[in-house]
């Protein structure tokens, strides 16, 4: 499911072009959108830049 996601954040296709083995185009938008909402993707940014920060990326 987020490599779906990431495949279509990356490509910049439609949603309802990414590619079936990912799974549904709905379920992939609609967990992308509640993720955004909630401010999950924002925390992951933040957790991996500081993994970078300390690892001295």
């Amino acid at each position: 499911m987020i490599n779906g996601i990431v495949y279509r954040v990356r490509t910049g296709v439609p949603w309802r072009d990414v590619p079936e083995r990912y799974g549904s185009w709905k379920t992939l938008y609609k967990r992308f959108t509640r993720w955004q909402e909630d401010g999950t993707w924002a925390r992951i940014e933040a957790m991996l830049q500081a993994d970078a920060d300390t690892a001295g990326d």
